[in-house]
């Protein structure tokens, strides 16, 4: 019986069918395009829109309704029990499995079966608490069930991409796959050899929950949060005490996933309350520009800018980032040496991740044959120039940036 592997990912979402006879066939999700991004939009009860179109139906209903990115953030954490979508809760299995359901939907039209078995992609670690990492892939399990499928198989991306590259490079050599996408740094060290692959030839595996998404909230943290009122201040009555931008606040604001939640019944009356009680006109200027952003829910387009200002800064020694919209006007500019200073301790977070599948494999740095990237975070300069410094140029690959992951699942498929 024929497979999907699946390819879920933070920003964008892959599918390949496995035929019987294990022929691989990446589909088309999005007309004639390969890669779906990983966004839902809903105006009303019982309507979705996906990818580009979740985009441009957003745009036409002017905000009305929810508009969701990056949902698998919320995958690892235990306090999320959902969101309300049209006055019913939505947990976080019922919202990736409507993602999935639809991929699977597109999928099966173009293929014209009905393909009830799959292998999806997980990173290396959902996260660094075990439980939590076990938590994660329930979830997904519910959530592959939920949109239809009888038998899901999980494999860890990283290790999926050295499939892929595997199946290119028939050399005999050690290679450390570097996986970096919107939400999760992982790596892998593999040997490669013309035998054939089994799990003994992976040496070390690691990752964290940090990746591009992190680099543009922290763009949002230190050079655009101050326009929406992260450091608002306000006193309460009767109270001499000057209180600040609540921190929790400050991570929703500063997250592409979490943004949108602030517009929940609880945070807004919140928000508007503490609102009343401001220190100067400025603020209150700043928050009605939060309030405007949460209320049109341009989470979306914000951070489309930003990520475009983060492309621009890794070209440019500065950048403008530049947002403009009834009742909010921003104009910043940014340095990339601010810029890199900002994002310096999470890029030695994510390079002190790697160090892991060393201590597992007792792998030195000058055995590694060679380095493959791949994921569209791999493009950051400070990555690159990080792998560069402790690898040398001449061992750095970059193998199929965007297909890796999926090509590697399909083949994991043919095994099966």
């Amino acid at each position: 019986m024929s497979y999907y592997a699946i390819d879920f990912g933070t920003s964008n979402s892959l599918l390949s069918h496995v035929s019987d006879t294990g022929m691989i066939t990446p589909i088309p999700l999005e007309g004639s395009q390969l890669v779906l991004r990983s966004l839902l939009y809903t105006p009303e009860s019982h309507i979705w829109f996906y990818g580009n179109e979740a985009i441009k139906e957003y745009v036409t209903h002017d905000g009305e309704g929810r508009f969701f990115r990056s949902i698998k953030k919320f995958l690892p954490e235990p306090g999320y029990t959902g969101t309300s979508v049209h006055n019913k809760n939505l947990n976080i299995s019922e919202m990736v499995a409507v993602f999935l359901g639809e991929m699977r939907k597109r999928a099966n039209k173009y293929t014209n079966q009905d393909v009830i078995k799959i292998v999806l992609g997980r990173p290396a670690l959902y996260s660094l608490e075990k439980e939590n990492d076990q938590l994660a892939q329930n979830r997904m399990q519910r959530a592959a069930e939920l949109a239809g499928f009888k038998e899901v198989t999980f494999c860890p991306e990283p290790v999926a991409a050295g499939l892929d590259y595997i199946n290119s490079n028939k050399e005999e050599r050690i290679v450390l796959i570097t996986d970096f996408g919107g939400g999760t740094s992982d790596f892998t060290l593999m040997r490669f050899h013309k035998g054939v692959f089994t799990s003994e030839d992976i040496l070390g595996l690691s990752g964290i929950f940090i990746a591009g998404d992190a680099l543009d909230g922290i763009m949002m943290r230190d050079y655009i949060a101050p326009h929406f009122g992260s450091s608002f201040e306000y006193k309460l009555p009767g109270s001499s005490n000057i209180l600040s931008f609540p921190r929790n606040l400050l991570k929703k604001i500063c997250s592409p996933a979490h943004i949108t939640h602030l517009r929940e019944k609880d945070t807004w009356e919140f928000l508007q309350h503490i609102n009343k009680f401001a220190l100067s006109k400025e603020d209150e200027k700043k928050m009605h520009q939060l309030f405007t952003l949460v209320e049109g829910q341009l989470g979306f387009p914000l951070f489309n800018e930003i990520e475009k200002t983060k492309i621009a800064l890794g070209k440019k020694t500065e950048a403008c980032f530049q947002y403009e919209y009834p009742g909010i006007s921003i104009e910043q500019k940014i340095t990339q040496n601010d810029y890199h200073t900002s994002v310096l301790p999470t890029i030695e977070e994510v390079m002190s991740t790697m160090e892991e599948v060393f201590k597992q494999s007792g792998i030195t740095y000058d055995q590694v044959d060679q380095i493959c990237l791949t994921g569209g975070t791999s493009q950051f300069p400070m990555i690159k120039e990080n792998l560069i410094k402790t690898f040398g140029k001449e061992k750095i690959y970059e193998h199929n940036i965007y297909q890796s992951v999926v090509n590697g699942l399909a083949h994991f498929a043919t095994k099966l």
